[in-house]
């Protein structure tokens, strides 16, 4: 599953990465060229330190004399603020410390005891100057970084008793290379902070916050507020976004007011139409009452063969007109928004088989086999009278189009999460794909072999208006001509009694 990253942390992250890669090659160009200006103070210094290694030298043979008066340890140690004296008059131009380290009988260690750093003081000496150096009394200097390093030895009646030390920066007073370093690290992160500060700002300014007001008000958009509008006044090609996004937005809402209007339009047609169609059924409703109850009577009647067979045909258009009288009233009066259903649970094989009860007839007629595969517990909430006109259309409609001797028409249902999906299947004509779009318009008639398959095409129209108000949906499946149909509806599923 891919993980889901906002715009803003990507950003970030780049932003963060191109910082890092500018301080980097900033600080990198800064070490450089301090490495390259140490070096040449460090050469300037090795310079320095060989040209006046001599003068150093003299410096530590004063002291050496100074203190080659002293008969013993004893008489140094008891002059030690006079020493002190001395070596901050000896204290050359580049030397930070010196100092004077005693071999004390106490421990047999080199000690401070004298130094112009104070937190020298009872320190060891420095632990590069070994003790073969120190016993054999030799001068000893060193260049460690950016330190030199001096050491000779003190020289009494009682012989070798410590060593003078001189410690010289090799860089001028007052600069110290890891101060420089942390200044370059300390100044390499607050560039770092404030790059990344600014470019976050810039960023978010220019492409983020147009972005997320894009994206609120297409939310907004998107439920059905056509009046909302991108607010981005920017000279580039999210400003021309915006100004397309906005015509688009106003194109729509004036699309959509039209559409209103249309729809309001064709819903008063749909009403007029409905009151023109009710009003028209009541009045052939009335002509043919007479005809309805008269001519099954002359039929009886009449003995002339031709006339009965006549009047048989005119009894058979009568009843058509009456069935189709019928439906287009019943067809208009579920349109209405007046109509009630008595919603109930009802136990649905049981109402399917009264269904079938009606049609057992025209079943046997046809020598069609029906099965009744629906379980007993099954409960729907729905309207009896309607459901039993919906059970009757299906399976009047199913029995119309399948074949006489050998067809076979299948009832089931399986529950679905809150619903009843209801199926009835038949091995009859089938249908193509263009007739499954229309087969549920009004007076849409899958065969036009009327001759044969005598429909007013209503039948299914009135299902689907039956289904809506129970709040399901109906549809039809077919593999293709000659391969059968499936008529699906929903109906949402009741309590048990």
């Amino acid at each position: 599953m891919a993980v889901k990253v906002s715009l803003s942390l990507k950003l970030t992250l780049i932003v963060v990465l191109i910082s890092i890669i500018i301080v980097a090659s900033l600080s990198y160009i800064n070490v450089y060229w301090q490495n390259e200006n140490e070096k040449e103070i460090y050469d300037k210094t090795i310079g320095w330190s060989v040209a006046n290694f001599a003068e150093s030298h003299a410096a530590l043979e004063t002291l050496d004399d100074n203190l080659s008066s002293y008969e013993n340890l004893s008489e140094i140690l008891a002059n030690t603020d006079t020493l002190y004296i001395s070596l901050v008059n000896l204290t050359v131009e580049y030397s930070d410390i010196l100092q004077i380290n005693i071999n004390t009988p106490v421990d047999n260690n080199l000690t401070t005891i004298i130094s112009t750093n104070n937190n020298s003081l009872g320190s060891l000496s420095n632990p590069e100057y070994n003790n073969d150096s120190y016993e054999n009394g030799n001068t000893w200097y060193r260049i460690n970084g950016s330190i030199l390093t001096i050491v000779s030895p003190i020289n009494t009646h009682e012989g070798i008793v410590g060593t003078y030390e001189i410690i010289i920066s090799m860089f001028p007073k007052g600069i110290s290379y890891v101060a420089q370093i942390q200044f370059i690290i300390i100044t390499s992160f607050i560039s770092f902070l404030i790059l990344i500060v600014a470019l976050l700002f810039l960023l978010r300014k220019a492409i983020v916050k147009p972005i997320i007001n894009f994206r609120n008000t297409a939310k907004i958009f998107g439920k059905g507020d056509l009046d909302a509008r991108v607010d981005i006044d920017s000279k580039d090609e999210l400003g021309d976004l915006a100004v397309a996004f906005n015509e688009m937005a106003k194109d729509l809402k004036e699309s959509r007011d039209k559409i209103q209007d249309y729809n309001q339009i064709l819903e008063n047609l749909l009403q007029q139409k409905d009151e023109f169609i009710g009003q028209l059924g009541h009045d052939l409703k009335n002509p043919l009452q007479p005809l309805v109850g008269l001519l099954p009577v002359v039929i009886e009647e009449e003995k002339d063969p031709k006339i009965k067979e006549t009047l048989t045909v005119m009894n058979q258009n009568v009843e058509y007109m009456q069935d189709l009288i019928f439906k287009t009233l019943q067809l208009a009066k579920l349109r209405s928004s007046n109509i009630k259903f008595d919603f109930e649970n009802i136990q649905l094989k049981k109402e399917v088989n009264h269904a079938l009860a009606t049609e057992q007839l025209s079943l046997k007629e046809r020598k069609i086999a029906i099965e009744n595969r629906i379980d007993e517990g099954i409960i729907v909430n729905a309207d009896k009278l309607r459901l039993a006109e919906v059970f009757k259309n299906l399976i009047t409609n199913a029995v119309k189009y399948t074949p006489e001797s050998g067809g076979k028409i299948t009832i089931d249902a399986v529950k679905e999460d809150d619903f009843v999906k209801v199926s009835v299947q038949d091995t009859g004509i089938g249908m193509t794909e263009d007739q499954i779009k229309k087969v549920f318009d009004e007076f849409y008639k899958a065969d036009v072999s009327t001759d044969e398959y005598q429909s007013t095409g209503l039948g299914l129209a009135i299902c689907k208006r039956i289904i809506d108000k129970h709040g399901g949906k109906i549809w039809v499946e077919s593999p293709g001509p000659g391969k059968g149909s499936t008529f699906y509806f929903t109906l949402k599923f009741g309590d048990e009694k």
